[in-house]
């Protein structure tokens, strides 16, 4: 017998429009050959994003996947309550004090670096990134590099502008540890990523003068002071990332890059992310020629750039229409929602998003800023957020494989957010008796050998995979989200 407790999940579901009927089994077949290789259970036609959303039509009913899930203003609030929830560690950049104890800052990262090197050091073999077990002397060049030589008892934040997609790192290095030796893929360091033109808050500098530490919406950390430009002023902030839904430009592909110009080195190549939003120029505010072409099936906007001095400047460049962007953000649909999640299938992994690509948190992260839709940054943070969801933890199991959470799974919609520890994924349907999710993904248990699987790649398949403890993804599975659906009050 299902528990209350499951009853009363299920019918949340059911209420917010969410129905839960059985899945069809004619669906639309790619017959060509595919000389790619996939995880067991998956076929070429799973790897397109219309093949489930076929499937959710006909499990929910014709055109399903085409209907608007939220609109702009409960997106907005949920946004707001998501800020206001302690246990997302999310921050209101702009309502940051603009004075802090510069002192105490500086004592407090020197405290929190010490014990984290002592853990680091206590974990066994911890190598840098020569293949070498991380010693003293690698520790304490780092341990002083966080203290800033200009902190002040009474100091003054700035404001900041991202003008290159880059790294936030947990300290002021590019040195990496690593827990095997020559896996310079992976890098404990690493903590997340901004978009080129999101906004931080500036809390001070490194001893060498070469990073930022700073505040970003959805984590502390430091980066390279090269990559951010420093506003005039508050205002000055607030204009570049503060934009008009009809001026606004979204890009909904994983990566796209600015045309090459030799007339142009500070926009040529740019390369711009997921989830990146920019301002559209109106065409009184550019030329006939923009970074010498004319501004013809191109999107013109502006770009933040960092003058020699630091301080931020912008430009107007050019972004074909054929690149992966929107003007505006998406409607939110589960065809949208798919559309976005599938451009970034087998694409690398990365571990903190290091590597310019996105571990499984930032990946639906960025999927979901698409629709303005602002997620925590971790997977834990990401499901306490006041979202409708499920605790699935304490869900019965047995012989026939976890059926209290089969019969849950059956009632989301394709683009829920599941999680497990330290593992998110974009669910996307069931097909007979397997149930298959999105994600990307750092490793698994091998479906042969049951050994150690280094994945690192965004890849489909179904929960039927095992961990390397033997259990099941669905097992582990502990959570149910529907990032979209802001949870009754």
């Amino acid at each position: 017998m299902k528990s209350a407790k499951f009853r009363k999940t299920a019918a949340l579901f059911l209420a917010a429009g969410i129905a839960a009927v059985s899945a069809a089994n004619a669906l639309p077949v790619r017959t060509e050959a595919s000389p790619v290789s996939y995880l067991p259970g998956v076929t070429d036609e799973m790897t397109h994003p219309e093949y489930w959303a076929a499937l959710q039509d006909q499990r929910l009913g014709a055109g399903s996947s085409a209907q608007l899930l939220a609109t702009a203003p409960s997106i907005a609030d949920l946004n707001r309550r998501t800020m206001a929830q302690p246990s997302c560690q999310m921050t209101d950049l702009e309502a940051v004090p603009a004075c802090f104890d510069g002192i105490a800052q500086r004592e407090a990262l020197l405290k929190g670096a010490e014990s984290d090197f002592q853990y680091f050091k206590s974990s066994g073999a911890i190598y840098d990134q020569a293949g070498n077990v991380a010693g003293p002397e690698f520790y304490a060049q780092i341990l002083a590099n966080t203290q800033d030589p200009g902190a002040l008892k009474q100091q003054f934040i700035k404001y900041g502008i991202c003008t290159e997609r880059t790294d936030v790192r947990s300290y002021p290095t590019m040195q990496i540890l690593t827990d095997e030796a020559g896996d310079v893929d992976f890098d404990y360091f690493q903590n997340s990523a901004l978009r080129v033109n999101e906004p931080v808050v500036i809390k001070g500098r490194s001893a060498d003068g070469l990073w930022y530490l700073v505040k970003t919406i959805c984590c502390d950390g430091w980066v390279r002071a090269s990559d951010i430009a420093v506003c005039s002023s508050k205002e000055e902030w607030q204009s570049a990332f503060q934009i008009p839904d009809d001026h606004l430009i979204v890009v909904t592909g994983g990566k796209l890059y600015l045309e090459k110009s030799n007339r142009n080195p500070d926009i040529a190549g740019k390369m711009l992310t997921m989830g990146t939003t920019l301002r559209r120029a109106d065409s009184w505010e550019y030329t006939p020629a923009v970074t010498n072409r004319a501004a013809v099936n191109n999107y013109a906007v502006w770009m933040p750039l960092r003058a020699a001095d630091g301080t931020y400047q912008k430009k107007v460049v050019l972004i074909s229409q054929h690149d992966p962007v929107s003007a505006g953000y998406l409607p939110l649909t589960t065809q949208n929602v798919l559309n976005v999640a599938f451009t970034m299938l087998g694409d690398a992994y990365g571990w903190g998003a290091m590597l310019d690509s996105a571990d499984c948190s930032s990946y639906i992260r960025d999927i979901y800023k698409c629709f303005g839709i602002e997620l925590p940054r971790n997977t834990t943070w990401q499901a306490s957020m006041p979202a409708v969801k499920c605790d699935l933890s304490p869900l019965p199991q047995d012989a026939s494989g976890d059926p209290a959470k089969k019969a849950l799974l059956d009632t989301l919609p394709a683009g829920s957010a599941l999680y497990f520890s330290g593992h998110a994924m974009m669910y996307l349907g069931r097909v007979g008796d397997e149930y298959y999710v999105i994600s990307s993904v750092s490793s698994m248990a091998d479906p042969e050998t049951g050994k150690y699987l280094r994945v690192r790649g965004v890849v489909v398949n179904n929960l039927s995979m095992k961990r390397l403890s033997g259990k099941t993804w669905l097992n582990c599975i502990n959570m149910a989200i529907v990032p979209y659906l802001a949870a009754p009050q």
